[in-house]
């Protein structure tokens, strides 16, 4: 269940609103409360300010966005109402899907809203604009959200192939032919070519030492300026580099290719397996999630313009950024 919403916050306190005023209108029946709408966009500005805030500095939502000018927080609000149009688009078509809620999901969405109720101060609460109908509501809509993605995607393709999801699984190790050390500017100073050279002969001694040892990873292990790891890939792979992965593609199990020069540096490659099972599977799932993430998506989009949406623009200029919200933290 999404009890996402479940949160604590502190802040400082901004001016009180209505939160039975009408913030939007879902086919011209379904009024959308401002209190509720404002709870989720100050839950997601509490995000964004705690664990980004020290980043990108305070009152990020006060902030100009480079590319438009646009207050980020209006740029929010806009995004927000998009979801909101979703959100309510689904709980409209549950029905129609056999979706609902069980009598122990609905305890737990009261009990949730109660909980943050409780642990807020009357005056984040006044901010926030939220009461306990608002809490309770944003937190059926998430948990219908999430039942409706499994009722949307039933019919979703599950079987993949081995040849569709087909992974390798490499041990490579890399020395970087880059300079460490920085000049007065702080600018990278790079390696001369002799100092390339000797990096080269560094990793071809561990490759000598593993195609004697049978284990690139063993070779590696301890040595100055290499670093080595072992990793999965399949065709649709981006990583590592194109250069690698064909030169990986050529060997078979327990093979190693011939040092690979990149941009960057050197590489040595070990072929562990042409056909990981573990990893095989793992992408399978990886796939099949893809598909029912694209035929959700689909489908929403196809339920959103099943229903029109109204924004109350005036209501919705009245939830302004003078104040921040930032996630409590446990003592």
């Amino acid at each position: 269940l999404l009890f996402a919403l479940a949160f604590v916050l502190t802040g400082c306190t901004g001016s009180s609103m209505d939160p039975s005023e009408t913030v939007a209108v879902l086919d011209d029946t379904t009024n959308i409360r401002l209190g509720e709408f404002s709870l989720m966009l100050r839950y997601q500005q509490a995000q964004m300010e705690t664990y980004y805030g020290s980043m990108l500095g305070g009152g990020i939502y006060q902030q100009e966005m480079p590319d438009t000018g646009e207050v980020y927080g209006d740029t929010a609000k806009r995004s927000q109402m998009e979801e909101f149009h979703l959100l309510y688009a689904l709980e409209a078509e549950a029905p129609n899907y056999q979706v609902a809620l069980t009598e122990e999901e609905r305890n737990a969405v009261s009990e949730a809203a109660k909980a943050f109720l409780d642990q807020n101060t009357s005056q984040l609460k006044k901010a926030v604009g939220a009461e306990q109908t608002d809490v309770e509501h944003l937190l059926t809509l998430l948990t219908i959200q999430n039942k409706m993605y499994d009722a949307l995607t039933t019919d979703v393709d599950t079987v993949v192939s081995d040849e569709e999801a087909a992974q390798k699984r490499i041990t490579y190790a890399f020395i970087a032919t880059t300079g460490t050390e920085t000049d007065s500017e702080g600018n990278s100073i790079p390696l001369t070519e002799e100092e390339k050279a000797e990096r080269k002969a560094e990793l071809q001694a561990v490759l000598d030492a593993a195609k004697e040892s049978k284990d690139l990873s063993a070779a590696a292990e301890g040595k100055e300026n290499i670093t080595s790891n072992t990793i999965t890939y399949g065709a649709d792979s981006t990583s590592p580099a194109e250069n690698v992965r064909a030169a990986a593609d050529a060997l078979k199990d327990g093979e190693f290719a011939e040092l690979i020069e990149a941009e960057s540096g050197y590489y040595a490659v070990q072929m562990v397996s042409t056909f990981d099972r573990e990893a095989t599977d793992s992408q399978k799932e990886t796939i099949v999630r893809q598909r029912r993430d694209t035929l959700y998506n689909e489908k929403c989009e196809e339920l959103k313009a099943a229903h029109t949406f109204t924004t109350m623009e005036e209501a919705l200029a009245k939830l302004q950024f003078s104040q921040t919200f930032v996630l409590k933290t446990e003592q």
